[in-house]
This record gives structure tokens, C-alpha cells and sequence, in this order.
């Protein structure tokens, strides 16, 4: 009996309290970093040498901690749900008892000694019959609270995707702007070489050459801000891929241009309509309404009576024994056993309870209409979403044609006055303007087609656009 105990309480444990999953890294269990080794880590695919977008959102999707919890969040939410159905099969208990009592009696006849031992094994338990529909109704809320959370998840992968987009491009950014200082160094380079050589000969004054010199200090100036900038965005992406080394590392490149294609823009009323029948945000709280609805009508079945079927079935063995010792009567046994069997039904209705039900039922009402608001405020806010990120996607894109433009333009204009000022027909202060234009171009240039890939995640996240 003590070893099928055991063995109960182990397998009951084995069930219950342990859970095969994919476990964060090891990495993260240790207080120390600098003696971590790889195995313990998340890190990039080593066969990743130019990390694209699409590599970029599904490592996320695959390693991003904050993610991956809610699929434990679905988990639970399922147990829960198929937990309510216990409610319709009957409880069976077993219990066991055994004891012994010793002791020394005194009546007429004198003393004597008594010594009793009894066992009594015994299964009961009971069964619900009805509720006044409660258990339907726990059941038909557990559901949708199951798929609120499913919708949470989905959701999450729509918001982690438009934040892994935005952190990339933020790193495609800072790599222009790089490559813009590096260009402006390179300049600044050659016509400080080109204006030595002329004050050397006496052609210029010393302050043209001071000039250039000062020029290529600001362009390496800008040169280390956007590195600064290329790191940092590449932290925030690191961290949303769920990478343990909170940086991405430098053997990994990215596309050296951002990508410049432009989508042709249906009607708004298009992703109007999409956005407001797969957003999972809004799904999750329309669920979530249908919860409070169920739970509502639950707590209205605290007015109803109940009907419980209670049974058990037993065994009883009793021994008993006298000994008197004053007299020369013998002992006395006496030995009782036999099986036992019960069953009855029991009715209950709480008439009154000091207004619980009635306030709790209130309360169930109550969340139920804030539940109802959530959900219109939701709606709203999806509407003014799409139509927000449509704007500004169509915004950037005229924006970005006419930087490209400008951008053009500017370099031409840059170049023509370059050979102006080689040829001596034109001032030092209109070179220097000529160029800081074209690197204001340039940077408004690629800023501007970042601003519509962030645009175009933006419009794609508003309708969940996969």
C-alpha cells in the first residue's frame, strides 16, 4: 500500500509539475558574461553573411523571448478550457482509516482491560447534476478567453514584425549615413590635397586651405555620430531578435541601398476593410466581450438552485477485546465487519447571502458594458490607424521622388561649381555651400526612403497585412 502511494504521488507529480519546451538560452541564467560560451547563447545562423529583412523577422519570430511567452499564455488558456468539463464528471475520493484504543475499565464487576483495532477503507464522492447552467456558461467564456489569447498572439507577431522593420531600417540608415560622411571626407580630402598644391604655388591664401581642413573634420565629426547610430540600431535589432549578445556582429552586412520600389495604392476603403476583419487586436477584445457576456450569465446562476448526487461505498472491520483480571470471568471478544453502501441528492438555493450575488452579479454586468466600449474604441482607433499610416505612406512616397530629385539636381549643380572654383570663377563660400547642399540632399534623400519602408511596415502592421 505504501509503495503504490509512492508511486501515485510521483506520477501525479510528473504530470502536473513538469513541462518539455524549448527553453530560453543558458546564457541567460548566468550573472557572469565574459566566460559564457556559444552553446549557451542565442546567436545569428553562422551561414548568415548579409542579414536581409525577411531573415531579420523570422529570427525574431523564432527568438524573441517576449513573443514566444505567449504561446504559453494559449497554452494555459486551452487547460483552462478543457479544465471546465471536469465540472460534468464525478468526483471519487478514497480514504482510509485504522486505529487501535487501549484501556483499563471499571464496573460493577470490577476492573478489566479493553483493547479495540478497527480499519475502514471507503470510496465516496459526488456529482453535479445541475447548476442552473453555470458550468456552461464558465465553459462557453473559458473558450473565448482561449481564443482572446490566440488573437494576443497574432497581434504580437503583427506589432514584433513592424518593430523588427523599423530597428532594420533605423541600421540601413545610419549605414547611408556613414557612407554620405564617408563621401563628404572624401571630398574635402581631395580638395584640401587639390588647395595645398595651389597655396604652395601662391594661387590661394592659407584660409582656403584651412578651409577644406575644416570641412573634412566636421564630415569625420558626422562619421562618427552615424556610427555611433549604426550601433545602437543595431543593439535594438539584436534585442528584438532575441540574440543574447545584444549586438549584431560585424561580419554580418547589410544591403548596402534601401530598397526604393514604391506600391501602387489601392483605395483606402480597401485596407480599411481588411484591417477590420483580420486586426487581432480588435478579434482579441471582441472575444474578450464574449468572456464578460458568459461570465455575466455565470454569476446570474448564483440565483438558481443546485442538485448534487452524493454516494459512497465502504468497508468496516472492528475488533474488540475484555479482559477482566478480578475475576475468573475469561476475556470477551467481539468482532464486527460488513461492507456499507450509501447514496442521497442534495438540493440547494441560497434565498439570501447579504446581496453577494446580487453585487457580483452587478460587477459581471458592469465589465461586461466596459468590455462592449473597449471594443467600439478599439474599432475607432484600427479606423484611424489605416487611414494615418495610408497617408503617410503616400506622403513619403511623393516626398522620396522629390528628394531624389533634389538630390540629382544638387549633385550636378555640386560638380559644375566644383569646376567653377578648380577654374577661378567662383568663391570658396559658394563651394562649401554647393557641397553641404548636396550632403543635406543626399541625407534628406535616403532619410526620406527610409521614412517609406518605415511607412510601408506602418500601413502593413495598421491592416495586419502578412
Amino acid at each position: 500500500m505504501k509503495f503504490s502511494g509512492h508511486i501515485l504521488a510521483v506520477g501525479t507529480i510528473l504530470l502536473a509539475g513538469c513541462a518539455s519546451y524549448d527553453q530560453p538560452p543558458a546564457a541567460v541564467k548566468s550573472s557572469v558574461y565574459t566566460t559564457l560560451k556559444d552553446e549557451a547563447k542565442h546567436l545569428l545562423p553562422k551561414d548568415i553573411s548579409v542579414l536581409t529583412l525577411e531573415e531579420a523577422q523570422n529570427i525574431a519570430l523564432k527568438n524573441n523571448p517576449s513573443f514566444r511567452s505567449k504561446y504559453y499564455a494559449i497554452s494555459a488558456a486551452r487547460a483552462s478550457y478543457y479544465q471546465k468539463f471536469s465540472g460534468y464528471f464525478p468526483t471519487v475520493n478514497a480514504s482510509f482509516s485504522a486505529g487501535q484504543d487501549l484501556g483499563r475499565m471499571h464496573d460493577a464487576g470490577g476492573w478489566y482491560n479493553t483493547n479495540s483495532y478497527s480499519f475502514s477503507p471507503q470510496l465516496s464522492g459526488s456529482l453535479l447534476i445541475f447548476d442552473s447552467f453555470r458550468r456552461e456558461m464558465d465553459i462557453l467564456a473559458q473558450k473565448h478567453n482561449w481564443q482572446a489569447a490566440e488573437a494576443a498572439e497574432d497581434d504580437a507577431r503583427r506589432l514584433l514584425v513592424e518593430a523588427v522593420a523599423n530597428a532594420y531600417n533605423g541600421v540601413m540608415l545610419a549605414d547611408a549615413q556613414m557612407n554620405i560622411a564617408k563621401e563628404d571626407m572624401k571630398f574635402n580630402k581631395d580638395m584640401l590635397r587639390d588647395t595645398q598644391l595651389k597655396f604652395d604655388a601662391g594661387a590661394v591664401s592659407l584660409s582656403e586651405v584651412l578651409n577644406f581642413q575644416i570641412q573634412y573634420n566636421q564630415a569625420e565629426s558626422n562619421l562618427i555620430t552615424a556610427r555611433y547610430n549604426y550601433s545602437t540600431n543595431k543593439y535594438a535589432l539584436a534585442q528584438l531578435l532575441g540574440l543574447t549578445e545584444g549586438t549584431i556582429p560585424e561580419s554580418v552586412k547589410f544591403p548596402t541601398k534601401p530598397a526604393e520600389d514604391v506600391d501602387i495604392l489601392p483605395d483606402v476603403s480597401v485596407y480599411l476593410d481588411m484591417a477590420l476583419a483580420n486586426r487581432p487586436d480588435l478579434k482579441s477584445l471582441r472575444e474578450q466581450m464574449e468572456t464578460s457576456k458568459y461570465n455575466y450569465w455565470a454569476s446570474l446562476a448564483a440565483f438558481g438552485p443546485t442538485f448534487t448526487a452524493n454516494y459512497a461505498i465502504g468497508y468496516t472491520d472492528n475488533h474488540s477485546h475484555n479482559c477482566r483480571t478480578a475475576t475468573e470471568d475469561g476475556p470477551t471478544f467481539n468482532h464486527v465487519h460488513g461492507g456499507t453502501f450509501s447514496y442521497g441528492l442534495n438540493v440547494n438555493w441560497n434565498l439570501f447571502n447579504g446581496g453577494n450575488d446580487f453585487f457580483a452579479a452587478r460587477a459581471a454586468q458592469a465589465r461586461m458594458i466596459q468590455a462592449d466600449y473597449n471594443v467600439a474604441q478599439t474599432w475607432i482607433q484600427v479606423i484611424v490607424d489605416v487611414r494615418i499610416a495610408y497617408d503617410n505612406y503616400a506622403t513619403t512616397v511623393k516626398q522620396m521622388k522629390l528628394y531624389q530629385k533634389t538630390f540629382e539636381l544638387t549633385k550636378k549643380t555640386r560638380d559644375l561649381v566644383r569646376e567653377e572654383y578648380n577654374a577661378g570663377s567662383t568663391e570658396l563660400t559658394r563651394m562649401n555651400e554647393a557641397q553641404r547642399d548636396l550632403v543635406n540632399a543626399e541625407s534628406n534623400y535616403v532619410s526620406s526612403v527610409i521614412r517609406m519602408a518605415n511607412a510601408r511596415a506602418q500601413l502593413a502592421a495598421a491592416a495586419n497585412i502578412r
